[in-house]
This record gives structure tokens, C-alpha cells and sequence, in this order.
């Protein structure tokens, strides 16, 4: 009994030390995951873009994309982009516009839109029609297609594409 109890404890004992051999080799892939992502222990906080701003001034930044297309005037400002590209917010402002996307792969990221002013039509593939105005949201799922139009419009937006491509972040 004495002998049964002793190689028991034996038993035990390598148990705990593959158990801890385990553990040591976890924590170190973790501090290598974080070194590798770049983790750190700086603070994030909420990124708020205020009414007053939203009225006009934040379109005056200095990081604003504004651009000319087809005579059509746009200004873009990014609030947030992650860190692995796949989710970015921002505004947008847009003059008359009339967009057709027709062929695969369709629009190229999953978009919510939500209208501060303005507003657009949506006509799916199908025929099916979507109107937005100010105070609407619409979600456009990647790989729509279809025709938008719109007389001008400024919107709120939020971007999801897990592929991430060279479109998010710039």
C-alpha cells in the first residue's frame, strides 16, 4: 500500500510539472503574441465628433481628403481606422452623385450610412428601391449591386472588411 501510494504521488507530481512546463510555455507565447502585435498598456479612449463639429467645422481639418470625380465634390475625415484595417468611422460629405454597380464583386466592404443631411436612393439588382433621408441609416452588405443616386448628402459612416484591403486606412 505504502508502494502504491508512493508511485500515486509520483504520478501526481509529473503531472503538475508537464502542468506547469504547459503554463510557462503559454505565458511566453503570449508575451510573444503581444511584442509581435505590438500590445502595449497605453490607454484607448472614445473618439467623439460633437454636433457643432459635425455641423461643418470637421470637414476644415487638416487630415480631410477632399476630392473632385466627374465634377462631383467630395470631402472625407476618418475618426478611426483599427488596427487591423478591417473596421473604420468617419464622416463624408457629397454633391450630387450617381454610382452604378453593376458587376461581381459589388460594392467592396459592408458600410452603414447614417444620413446627417441630404440622402440617397438605393436600386438593387433586382429593382428593389431604399431611400434614406436625414436621421436614416442604411447598411450596404458587401458585394451589393445596384444604382445609388443622390442630389448631395453628408453622412456618418462605419466600414467592416475582415480582407482589409489598401481602400481602408489610406
Amino acid at each position: 500500500m505504502l508502494q502504491r501510494r508512493t508511485h500515486r504521488t509520483a504520478r501526481t507530481a509529473a503531472t503538475a510539472l508537464r502542468a506547469l512546463k504547459a503554463l510557462k510555455a503559454l505565458t511566453t507565447l503570449i508575451a510573444l503574441a503581444l511584442c509581435v502585435t505590438g500590445a502595449s498598456a497605453e490607454t484607448l479612449h472614445p473618439i467623439k465628433a460633437s454636433r457643432q463639429e459635425l455641423a461643418g467645422p470637421v470637414f476644415d481639418r487638416a487630415d480631410a481628403v477632399h476630392e473632385n470625380e466627374d465634377g462631383n465634390d467630395t470631402v472625407d475625415v476618418n475618426t478611426f481606422t483599427s488596427g487591423d484595417k478591417a473596421f473604420q468611422t468617419g464622416v463624408f460629405k457629397s454633391g450630387p452623385v450617381r454610382e452604378e454597380i453593376r458587376s461581381a464583386p459589388g460594392y467592396p466592404y459592408t458600410e452603414l450610412l447614417v444620413f446627417l443631411s441630404g440622402g440617397a436612393k438605393f436600386t438593387s439588382s433586382d429593382g428593389n428601391v431604399v431611400e434614406a433621408g436625414p436621421g436614416e441609416a442604411v447598411t450596404l452588405p458587401k458585394g451589393w449591386t445596384g444604382v445609388f443616386e443622390s442630389t448631395g448628402y453628408t453622412k456618418l459612416y462605419a466600414v467592416y472588411d475582415p480582407e482589409a484591403p489598401a481602400h481602408i486606412g489610406q
